[in-house]
């Protein structure tokens, strides 16, 4: 087959033989008469994908093989885990009501925090 425009030889493409390419003019022109490759496969559009048959026999052989997995589990009886009791854990962190501590520290540091707090005020306020 020779190019339309130039009239030299065409020669085959390696990548797409669908395709003949002219050197001279650098063109490539589809050959007449050849089917597409998406037409061909078009029942098969992914390669990893399988064909429906494949696909119909695998779920049901999966279905069955749950079915079956399923009516194991409703024979055997099932089995309740037991519950261990807990130790009941003493926290003598908040028994404070029977050690005897003085209140006065607590009553003094809150009148110094009030007093810090007014001089604070008193400053800003000047």
């Amino acid at each position: 087959m020779k190019c339309p425009k130039c009239g030299q030889p065409l020669k085959p493409s390696q990548k797409d033989p669908d395709y003949m390419l002219c050197f001279n003019c650098r063109k490539k022109f589809k050959v007449p008469g050849t089917k597409r490759r998406g037409e061909e496969e078009e029942s098969q559009k992914y390669a990893n994908i399988p064909p429906k048959k494949v696909r119909d026999k695998r779920e049901k052989e999966m279905r069955k093989a749950y079915d079956e997995l399923l009516s194991v589990e409703e024979e055997r009886p099932r089995k309740r885990p037991k519950r261990r009791p807990e130790p009941e854990v003493e926290d003598d962190y908040y028994d404070l009501e029977d050690d005897k501590v003085s209140k006065v520290p607590v009553i003094i540091l809150g009148i110094a925090i009030v007093a810090v707090a007014a001089l604070i005020i008193y400053m800003l306020l000047k």
